[in-house]
């Protein structure tokens, strides 16, 4: 990537401070001579590592510096920057750029890169994050792409008058933040929080990337030696699997598709025996919170008629079919011997209409005066909330003022009066949805930077609602997690990775490290409910069979019709991860399917013993069956929110 293009694509990403970009435009080209030899944990543990692809915490501290509205100034302290484009970059803006660093590798490796290039006015020390530079201090800029628990006062008192510092603290209850100090006076200092999602937090959980190739037939052996073969759904082998998934505290199962009966059966009959066997107290969906709100109520035995369509909207097969309605029925009947302990509920940001809908319903019968206030603040998006994507677009080209303050200033509200509200489960709920309109706000105004920011926004949202559930419901709680492959499996094992994407998954493994337990699915050939275009109605459709080179055409020729496959180390052994951790390709089908462009529509390259602790496989699939008028259950409770 020539330098010109680097600043076309941070551009791209919504990047328009011209002190930036044209510091990444003079870059030095022999800087890109350094790129192969980069020392530093994730590059060289990227599936995506080419010289035309960028490093994701580029974008996200590129982001961040533009948050401090920088100019050409002194000097600026930096301390968790992992990157050398933005340490020569900065060189070009400050007269004098400090850093601090932690790791040895990269602290050698960056003096070297910088001296070999001639750039002078980079200063690198070795030490601990917390303790600043004071000695060279005070300074104009301080940024800190780290993590803290909070803010020592000893880097804010580096800062001279006038001074600005960013910082990302957190996690709080829902959200990390950013946090922006200015220096006013010897002794004060101004406090602001930006609520943003594009930050990536520096990796921890790594994978491990072979380079070998190794030939079909000893990959082929060695796969069969250690799958568990199973005949039938209901004869998967349930507790070896729960030996497997130990004490973990959230286990994420997948799905190569949104519309293939036995992931969602197989996924189904687990999630049965982790409520039963292991104890685990709620199930988190890829749908809107809204929406399985209502099917929450349902299964907890508490439903009431709400003038809302649950799954209303495309693609409404995703959960209104046959395999989900039965799952919701065993759930209900398990809670009402069980004192309705287990929850279901929604991870994902669409459905911003009935969200607000439902922060009014609740306040209404709690504070008429915040109700009030509700409408007139939502009335701001009022008029998009059939196709909120024309809001964005027409925000993003000055059309049209946005609705941030008003919604945000919503939020907040809720929070500040959650003590007079009653801090209940109603209560929760309530600001949960509060806080999707937030986020869905937000992502509609990002959609058009590119599918990387809409993407992250969206699965930092499903992560912090996790992590607020999680939170919520006490210490000792246990989740599961459904949703596709492509979210649960650990992003950094595949190629979004390196187009600077990240997934539910992936901040799993950085949070909960071995505390999560990822199982992942996958097939052959067979059918699959889809459409064929965004909001065409829904079709039966042949999935071709699996490409050669690809996981699936490996485990096709297997002849096994379907097993489990244990991945981590100490269940399937080192040799079989190492035939396996060389990057292949992968399928991914989405509520939306392409057979006749499927090799660059649905598959992407991955390493699958880094992505998942498990896989879960079933040769040859069947569609999932949509709910409708000819086959609803007439046993089924008036009102139910699925039929």
């Amino acid at each position: 990537m020539e330098y010109q293009g680097l600043s076309s694509f941070l551009q791209d990403k919504g990047i328009k401070n011209a002190l930036l970009l044209n510091a990444f435009q003079e870059l030095p080209e022999d800087l890109l001579l350094y790129n192969t030899s980069y020392p530093y944990t994730y590059q060289k543990s990227n599936v995506g590592s080419k010289l035309e692809t960028i490093e994701p915490r580029v974008i996200v501290i590129a982001k961040m510096l533009e948050k401090l509205n920088i100019a050409e100034g002194e000097n600026i302290l930096v301390i968790g920057v992992d990157s050398v484009f933005i340490l020569a970059a900065l060189s070009k803006i400050y007269r004098d750029v400090y850093m601090v660093q932690t790791l040895e590798p990269y602290f050698n490796w960056t003096k070297k890169v910088l001296t070999k290039i001639g750039i002078q006015n980079v200063h690198i020390k070795m030490e601990g994050q917390e303790l600043g530079w004071k000695s060279e201090g005070p300074f104009d800029t301080i940024l800190i792409a780290s993590e803290l628990e909070a803010i020592p006062l000893a880097l804010k008192e580096q800062l001279k008058i006038g001074g600005k510092l960013l910082v990302p603290i957190g996690p709080d209850w829902t959200h990390s933040i950013f946090e922006m100090f200015q220096r006013v006076s010897e002794n004060r200092y101004l406090e602001e929080k930006l609520r943003d999602n594009f930050f990536i937090p520096n990796p921890k959980v790594l994978p491990e990337i072979g380079t070998k190739a190794f030939s079909e037939t000893e990959i082929i052996h060695h796969i069969k030696a250690k799958v568990i073969a199973f005949d039938k759904i209901t004869a998967i082998p349930i507790d070896a699997l729960l030996s497997r998934i130990g004490e973990a505290k959230v286990v994420l199962l997948g799905e190569a598709s949104h519309g293939t009966s036995e992931f969602y059966l197989a996924r189904q009959e687990i999630t049965k025996a982790l409520i039963e066997k292991k104890g685990f107290n709620f199930v988190s969906v890829e749908a809107d919170w809204s929406d399985a709100e209502q099917i929450n109520s349902y299964v907890r035995n508490k439903h009431s008629q709400i003038d809302l369509l649950p799954f209303s909207r495309f693609p409404q097969w995703m959960w209104k079919n046959r395999e989900v309605l039965e799952f919701v029925e065993w759930l209900k009947k398990y809670n009402t011997k069980h004192k309705n302990k287990v929850g279901f509920y929604g991870l994902d940001l669409y459905g911003m209409e009935h969200s607000i809908r439902m922060v009014i319903n609740y306040l209404e019968h709690k504070d008429t005066n915040l109700a009030s206030l509700a409408k007139t603040r939502y009335a701001c998006m009022r008029p998009y909330l059939m196709d909120p994507a024309i809001y964005g677009k027409m925000v993003l080209s000055k059309q049209l003022a946005s609705c941030e303050h008003e919604i945000l200033t919503m939020l907040v509200d809720l929070l500040k009066n959650k003590g007079k509200l009653n801090h209940s489960p109603e209560y929760f709920y309530a600001y949960q949805n509060a806080n999707v309109v937030v986020d869905a706000e937000k992502y509609y105004k990002v959609m058009y930077y590119g599918s990387t920011e809409s993407w992250n926004l969206r699965d930092f949202h499903m992560f912090h609602t996790l992590k607020s559930l999680l939170s919520y419901f006490g210490s000792e709680t246990k989740a599961i997690v459904w949703a596709h492959n492509s979210h649960i499996g650990n992003a950094m094992a595949t190629e979004m990775y390196s187009r600077g994407e990240i997934n539910i998954g992936h901040l799993c493994k950085e949070h909960f490290q071995e505390d999560s337990y990822h199982i992942g699915f996958g097939t052959h050939s067979g059918s699959v409910a889809a459409a064929h275009h965004w909001g065409e109605d829904m079709d039966v459709i042949s999935i071709n069979t699996s490409l050669p080179n690809s996981y699936e055409y490996l485990f096709h020729k297997t002849g096994i019709k379907a097993f489990l496959l244990p991945l981590k180390e100490k269940d399937s052994g080192k040799k079989l991860r190492e035939l396996l951790n060389t990057p292949k390709l992968e399928r991914a089908i989405g509520v939306i399917y392409r057979p006749n462009t499927e090799r660059m529509s649905h598959y992407f390259h991955a390493v699958l013993p880094a992505q998942f602790d498990e896989y879960i496989w079933f040769d040859t699939t069947n569609s999932v069956t949509p709910i409708s008028t000819g086959n609803r259950t007439p046993k089924l409770v008036k009102n139910h929110p699925l039929v």
